[in-house]
């Protein structure tokens, strides 16, 4: 886990692709590209500010984006959860805990619902990327993201 919390801290950049899997797709695939600022990073919380451009793979609109994630390092159990603070740190969205499964691969350790969707996600990781994969499943959902972390 010391590895993958070495190479949080170290993120500067974001590449991304989105894809909704409904039939039919509610929205075009997206890619995006993106800078990372480290707001606050201690050894338990990483706080990251992205701030990009995405757009349609087919028809070229684009798109501005910032999101707030903060990565929480929990030492004990060598878990880490991810946040979205949209709402701000007072009030942050719990997305899911990751865990070890394989010596640089970390999967949710259970699904988070949040309204009538359900999140699941996973890291991907070496010394030169971290991948981050997320499944956004829902009624009115059924969504991959992918974004690769440098």
């Amino acid at each position: 886990m010391k590895n993958l919390w070495k190479q949080l801290g170290a993120i500067k950049k974001l590449e991304f692709t989105s894809q909704c899997r409904k039939i039919p797709p509610s929205y075009e695939p997206r890619k995006g590209v993106g800078e990372v600022k480290i707001q606050e990073k201690t050894e338990e919380i990483i706080i990251f500010f992205e701030k990009g451009r995405w757009q349609g793979i087919h028809s070229k609109n684009e798109m501005a984006f910032t999101n707030v994630f903060r990565w929480c390092l929990n030492p004990k159990t060598e878990l880490i959860s991810l946040e979205h603070l949209r709402f701000g740190k007072e009030r942050p969205v719990f997305l899911f805990t990751l865990t070890a499964v394989d010596q640089n691969l970390l999967k949710s350790l259970q699904p988070h619902e949040c309204k009538e969707d359900t999140y699941f996600g996973s890291v991907l990781f070496d010394h030169h990327y971290v991948h981050l994969n997320w499944r956004i499943l829902g009624p009115n959902k059924n969504e991959l993201l992918s974004v690769v972390y440098t």
